[in-house]
C-alpha cells in the first residue's frame, strides 16, 4: 500500500477531526454539567447575596461572579484536561489513532484545540447568566466582557499545562501537578511583597528574587478585581498578557509534543 503524504490541508483536517472528537467527548462528560450547574448555581446565588449584603449591590455581584467563572472554568479546564492522552492510552484508542498518517503534534495541537472550545463555550454561559443577573438589577456592566477574556487567556495556559502532565503521566499525578501550577501561579506575585521582607539574608532575598522570575505568574491576567472598583488597566496591560500567554502556550504545547513522540506506547 502506497504511504499517504501528510500535507499542510491534510493536517489541518486531521486536527479539526480531533478537536470536534474531543469537544463531544468532553460535553458527553457528566463532570462538564455537574460543574457547569454548580457555578451558574453560585452565579444566582450571588444575587441573593448581593441583595443581603451591606453595600453595593453591583459589586457584590460582580465579586462573586466572576470569581465564580473564574474558579469553575478553571476546574473545568483541570478536570477535562488531565485524563485526555491516558484515556487514549488505557483504552487503547490511541493505537487506531496513531496508525493513520498523523503525526502526535498534531494529535497534542487537535486535543488542546478541542479542550479550549468546550471552556469557550463553557465560558459563554456563564458570563450570560452573570449579564443577566447584572442586567436584573440595573447593575450591567460592559467591563465583564474583558474580564472573562482575560480569564480565557488563563485557561489557555492552565489546559496546556494539564495537557503535558497528561502526556508524561497518570491522572491523579496531572491533576495534583496541574492545581499547584494554578496555586503558585497565583501566589508567586505576592513573593517580593510579602516573602522579601520576611528575610534578613540577603542571599535568600536574592534566590526569593530569582524564584519569582521563574515560576509562573497568572495574577498578570487577573483584572477582576479592577472590574470591581471600577479602575482601568494599566496602558501595554492587554499586550502584556497576549504576549505572556501565547509564549506559555507555545512552549507548553512543545514540551507535550516532545515528551508524547518519546513516550513508547507499546
Amino acid at each position: 500500500m502506497t504511504p499517504v503524504a501528510i500535507t499542510p490541508r491534510l493536517t489541518l483536517v486531521q486536527v479539526y477531526a480531533i478537536a470536534k472528537n474531543t469537544f463531544k467527548e468532553a460535553v458527553r462528560s457528566r463532570i462538564f454539567y455537574i460543574l457547569l450547574a454548580f457555578a451558574v448555581c453560585l452565579l444566582l446565588f450571588s444575587f441573593v447575596m448581593g441583595l443581603l449584603a451591606i453595600g453595593s449591590l453591583r459589586r457584590v455581584i460582580l465579586d462573586m461572579g466572576l470569581s465564580t467563572i473564574a474558579y469553575f472554568s478553571a476546574a473545568t479546564a483541570i478536570f477535562i484536561g488531565i485524563g485526555l492522552i491516558y484515556k487514549e492510552v488505557e483504552r487503547k484508542t490511541i493505537y487506531n489513532v496513531l496508525s493513520k498518517p498523523l503525526s502526535r503534534s498534531s494529535f497534542i495541537l487537535g486535543r488542546y484545540l478541542g479542550i479550549m472550545t468546550v471552556l469557550l463555550v463553557n465560558l459563554v454561559a456563564m458570563t450570560l447568566v452573570l449579564a443577566g443577573v447584572l442586567a436584573s438589577v440595573g447593575a450591567f456592566t460592559a467591563r465583564i466582557f474583558p474580564a472573562v477574556g482575560y480569564i480565557y487567556l488563563e485557561l489557555m495556559i492552565l489546559s496546556a499545562v494539564a495537557l503535558f502532565f497528561s502526556s508524561v503521566s497518570s491522572p491523579v499525578v496531572s491533576a495534583i501537578c496541574t492545581v499547584a501550577f494554578y496555586l503558585i501561579g497565583h501566589t508567586s506575585s505576592s513573593i517580593p511583597s510579602f516573602l522579601v521582607p520576611l528575610v534578613q539574608s540577603e542571599f535568600a532575598k536574592r534566590a526569593l528574587l530569582l524564584l519569582y522570575h521563574v515560576l509562573p505568574d497568572l495574577n498578570l491576567l487577573d483584572i477582576n478585581n479592577l472590574v470591581v472598583h471600577d479602575i482601568a488597566t494599566a496602558p501595554g496591560f492587554a499586550v502584556r498578557g497576549v504576549t505572556y500567554t501565547l509564549l506559555m502556550v507555545a512552549v507548553l504545547l512543545l514540551a507535550s509534543s516532545l515528551c508524547f513522540k518519546r513516550r513508547d506506547l507499546v
